[in-house]
């Protein structure tokens, strides 16, 4: 991250929450997947400058604090996930429910809201399955799930229906896919998806956008929800040129954009963040989840039929680092955010 970043995104007498978001941020931008496969090395920093100089401020407090401004007791948070796509993933990917369920944790915690996942009938399992332990975990019942059918005009239909249903305070996305200007849906490498074959959860934030609801996407690759605001610049720095491998003109990256984007290493990561942000922010060290917990959410999905993203294996892992990467990422955030305590 360059100085010059650091210093427009901070006040000149950085308050407590700036410089706790700023510990978090540059741990979730910390790059160690696999070398050979999935996001390409040295995009993470690039492509997180971009939306930190677009916001100004750490992206994980920036995001906490939107969320602790418009939430109150009773308040619905939608939040989209499931990404992936047969033959390698045909349940979806370990990356994207697994923080759904984080963050859905430290919404209820925090607020006392209710939270649906909402998710294609193929992701659904998985989905479905970090619901469950959630409530287990809680001893509650404020995580449900709700499916998308397939197509764009089914999709519209649903999305509205849900706004009108929960009417929620916010909407939230963590690796989920969004389209590009031709209307295609594409992963970071370029791979290309029929739209008739895709579940349209993007259009949520249209309806959100509308409605003047708070949107928040977090991804990892520019080709998720939330990306869309900044997506000529993501677009530069993409080590591909954000090429679509099927040809359409404007690329992968995604035209549907957000109130705020979370750019992450891994988007789990970036869902983390945002909780242990909330914790920093509410003196609450109970929003943070446990490596345990993490560990017992990776495996439930994988239970349920996820892969990981990067191996298209049944391991126990995400993005191609194992689960005890991820818990040693767990167990920095809590000391981030403890020592802030």
């Amino acid at each position: 991250m360059s100085r010059s970043t650091v210093e427009r995104g901070l006040a000149m007498t950085p308050t407590n929450d700036q410089i706790t978001g700023e510990r978090i941020d540059r741990l979730m931008t910390v790059e160690i997947r696999p070398l050979d496969g999935g996001l390409p090395a040295g995009y993470v920093v690039p492509m997180y400058e971009v939306c930190r100089a677009w916001h100004g401020e750490p992206l994980s407090s920036l995001a906490a604090r939107r969320l602790a401004d418009t939430l109150s007791r009773g308040d619905v948070v939608l939040i989209g996930t499931g990404a992936g796509t047969p033959p390698k993933l045909p349940h979806g990917e370990t990356d994207g429910p697994v923080g759904a369920a984080v963050l859905a944790r430290a919404l209820v915690l925090a607020f006392g809201v209710r939270v649906v996942l909402v998710t294609e009938d193929a992701h659904v399992a998985p989905v479905m399955a970090v619901a469950a332990t959630i409530n287990a975990e809680l001893d509650t019942s404020a995580v449900s799930t709700v499916c998308f059918p397939l197509g764009l005009e089914s999709g519209k239909q649903v999305a509205q229906s849900l706004m009108d249903e929960y009417r929620p305070a916010a909407v939230v996305f963590v690796e989920r896919d969004g389209p590009n200007r031709e209307g295609f849906f594409h992963g970071v490498r370029g791979d290309c998806r029929n739209p008739d074959d895709v579940g349209h959860v993007y259009q949520l934030a249209e309806c959100a956008r509308k409605r003047g609801v708070l949107t928040i996407g977090i991804g990892d690759g520019g080709n998720e929800v939330g990306f869309g605001a900044v997506r000529d610049s993501i677009t530069a720095v993409h080590p591909y040129g954000g090429r679509s491998l099927a040809g359409h003109a404007s690329g992968v990256v995604t035209v549907t954009a957000t109130d705020v984007v979370v750019s992450a290493s891994v988007s789990n990561w970036g869902a983390y963040a945002v909780a242990a942000a909330l914790a920093a922010r509410l003196r609450n060290a109970d929003l943070l989840h446990s490596s345990k917990l993490d560990h017992e959410l990776i495996a439930a999905t994988v239970r349920a039929g996820a892969r990981d993203g990067a191996t298209s294996r049944a391991d126990v892992a995400v993005d191609g680092i194992g689960w005890q990467g991820h818990a040693a990422f767990v167990e920095l955030l809590r000391s981030v955010v403890n020592v802030s305590l």
